[in-house]
């Protein structure tokens, strides 16, 4: 273990800093001091029941003792894996087991199969049985599971040096100090909290841990930006819509300085009327691009009204690479893109992690060489070279004046409220359900520009169609809130598109066909057909 890591980062600090509030929320307040000491108590109670394990997994609510957990497994030489306690038990599981991880950090009883091993305050350490385990970096300081396009998750491994570099080389680009209050509100399984975590650890400042139903409530959170005197608050786009719209009624946000965006594209008109407003007078707006396996953040842009006036339909402004990262756009054969032509975002640099846990293929696949020297392909084409490039599989094209503008994807995969989310995991566990034939998911936009997941749904019998209840039931039971469609509708056939694949463009007209013609059929056929104008 290098002797620069995160845990012996804050420990600097806590000595300049003692005194000073470190963690409100549920749990708290926790001081730098005590912050230091509980989670040396916590190191302390996993030394002597860890064995060869790099990997321990964290699975503690939204509360102060969540810091504890994460910095007492730093601070015992090994990488925490985040395991929210909101999943389902088959998604807990499966990271559990896919991570081979043996040990769990929890403030909550131990699940079936577990035993408590280990106490530290009020946190438990259980042992559960594993599998060998994949191979990590010995200075992994996290695996965070992403959606995969196989129908199961896959978990990305980031070094402290990864981290350590995202956070050194946006000193320069950000003014953040001790007197700073950033809020940490995204779930640990979402990396846009390893940099609420550290943008606030690593300068002294205090973290405002916020629990899941103030999250979710946005008058609730408006208030507590408020009262708290948050100064840095980190947002994704479709969330902060939400936020949006509440009434200018109540407290507005004089104290913050920062209003950072990450997660998935911008929309323009949305942020435009929010400065109107006036609810921040003092708030710089940022957006930064970023993906879980380049270690959260790509890019920073700082957004002007005079930026997003002039930003183009379909297009979201994201600026330049940070300085320990390089941006290159190429086409579908990894060559570079022509100047203003659209071309996939490969990204080299300090902040690319190790690999995929236990998937080298995946690894070779995505995580690729680049060429020496020059980001462009070797000699002997592209995936070739010194420079270890990772292929994000975004889109993005740049202006005249060389700056990103976000396009989207070119695959099945799609971002939401922040999560990153492969469709076909979706519609794996959809088709899974007895009953379904086929299945496809997709994007919408609904009122106020809010983004939703819908799931078309085919029916293997007509006469026994499914039931959108049950298959919500299953859906609840299988997949993470996040991965779950907003909405379910039936539809007679998948629309099919030239070259014989499923037309997602065509999957909402189907389905307002399918609607229209209902009465018809029921007609024809003489019984009731239940087509899903039903929205669950």
């Amino acid at each position: 273990m290098p002797s620069d890591t995160l845990h012996t980062r804050f420990e600097a600090v806590a000595r300049a800093h003692p005194d000073h509030t470190a963690v409100t929320g549920t749990g708290g307040p926790l001081t730098y001091r005590t912050l230091d000491r509980l989670s040396d108590e916590l190191a302390a109670a996993l030394s002597p029941v860890l064995r060869e394990d790099r990997l321990v997994a964290i699975r503690v609510g939204r509360g102060a003792q969540l810091l504890v957990a994460v910095l007492g497994v730093l601070k015992a030489g090994r990488g925490y894996v985040p395991v929210d306690p909101d999943y389902p038990e088959a998604r807990r599981r499966y990271i559990l087991d896919d991570s081979a991880a043996r040990l769990i950090v929890t403030d909550g009883p131990c699940d079936p199969g577990e035993e408590a091993v280990a106490t530290a305050g009020a946190l438990t350490v259980a042992a559960r049985p594993a599998g060998p385990a994949p191979r990590v970096p010995d200075d992994v300081a996290y695996v965070i599971y992403t959606s995969g396009s196989t129908g199961f998750p896959k978990g990305c491994v980031v070094r402290h040096h990864n981290v350590l570099s995202l956070m050194d080389h946006t000193r320069s680009l950000f003014r953040f100090r001790s007197a700073d209050v950033w809020t940490l509100s995204h779930s640990m399984s979402f990396d846009f909290s390893v940099w609420e975590i550290w943008g606030a650890l690593l300068y002294g400042a205090r973290l405002v841990v916020v629990d899941k139903e103030t999250s979710a409530d946005p008058d609730a959170f408006k208030a507590l930006v408020a009262t708290e005197g948050v100064t840095v608050l980190n947002q994704v786009p479709s969330v902060f819509s939400r936020l949006d719209q509440v009434s200018d009624e109540g407290p507005a946000w004089p104290s913050l300085r920062y209003l950072i965006f990450g997660g998935e594209g911008l929309q323009s008109e949305n942020l435009l009327a929010w400065l109107r407003r006036g609810i921040a007078p003092g708030a710089a707006l940022i957006n930064m691009y970023g993906i879980t396996e380049t270690t959260v953040h790509v890019t920073f842009c700082r957004l002007t009204p005079q930026l997003l006036e002039s930003v183009q339909p379909g297009r979201s402004p994201i600026g330049r690479p940070l300085p320990h990262l390089e941006v290159s756009l190429r086409d579908e054969d990894g060559y570079p893109a022509p100047p203003g032509t659209p071309g996939e975002i490969w990204v080299a640099g300090e902040g690319v992690c190790a690999c995929y846990l236990g998937r080298p293929e995946l690894t070779a696949e995505r995580f690729v060489g680049g060429g020496p020297g020059e980001g462009g392909p070797g000699e002997g084409g592209p995936g070739e070279g010194e420079v270890r490039h990772y292929r994000s599989g975004d889109w993005a094209v740049r202006d005249a004046e060389g700056d990103l503008h976000y396009i989207g994807r070119r695959d099945d995969q799609v971002k939401l409220r922040g999560f990153r989310i492969e469709l076909g995991e979706v519609e794996s566990a959809v088709r899974a359900f007895p009953g379904v034939r086929h299945a496809a998911c997709a994007t919408e936009v609904i009122a106020s520009g809010y983004t939703i997941l819908v799931a078309y749904v085919v029916d293997a019998d007509d006469r026994a169609p499914v039931d959108p209840a049950a298959l919500n039931r299953h859906l609840a039971a299988t997949l993470p809130a996040h991965l779950r469609p907003q909405r379910l509708r039936k539809i007679p056939h998948l629309p099919l598109g030239p070259n014989g694949k499923t037309d997602k463009s065509a999957l909402a007209a189907t389905a307002a066909a399918a609607v229209d013609d209902a009465p018809r059929d029921r007609a024809r056929r003489g019984r009731r057909h239940v087509y899903p104008p039903r929205r669950t």
